[in-house]
């Protein structure tokens, strides 16, 4: 399990070459907030926007993401369900959380996810039913928007607080 946070700022290396590319500067999650599509890599070597799909990770260590090869970071433009994202500017962290009955659970402070199958595991929320520490698992469904980010009623019910490691 990873969290956004720690992986932002990681460095993005080729394992073919062993050369370091740049950084992730974001992770980049569909917009259903189920999956993470892949990581925007800031770098000196390109213009515009650069990513890289999940596809092309092969593993995300404690100090970087190892990619295959260079061919493996595209414009944002060559992956199409990235792109579509990027371009609705939907970011997750930062979101205020509320019911689609009018309740706000907190704010979205960071999200949880499996390093393999890049799978969101849930959601840590700030200000919400435990204070600072709560969590949301990945719910059946989740709305994206600019300012707030909607769930079922129902997911209310399953939030806890953040497990220590």
């Amino acid at each position: 399990m990873q969290k956004a946070s720690d992986v932002i700022g990681r460095s993005v290396v080729l394992r073919e070459g062993g050369e370091t590319v740049g950084k992730v500067k974001d992770l980049v999650v569909d917009p259903a907030g189920r999956q993470v599509l892949g990581f925007v890599v800031s770098e000196s070597l390109f213009r515009g926007t650069k990513v890289v799909p999940w596809a092309g990770v092969q593993a995300i260590g404690p100090d970087a993401v190892v990619v295959g090869a260079a061919a493996s970071i595209v414009k944002a433009a060559d992956a199409p369900d990235i792109k579509a994202v990027l371009d609705k500017d939907l970011s997750i962290r930062g979101l205020r959380l509320q019911t689609t009955a009018g309740k706000e659970l907190g704010k979205i402070d960071d999200f949880q996810f499996d390093e393999h199958t890049g799978a969101v595991l849930g959601y840590e929320l700030a200000g919400g039913v435990f204070g600072r520490n709560s969590f949301l698992p990945t719910p059946l469904s989740l709305e994206l928007g600019k300012e707030l980010a909607f769930v079922g009623p129902e997911a209310e019910a399953t939030i806890g607080k953040v497990e220590k490691e």
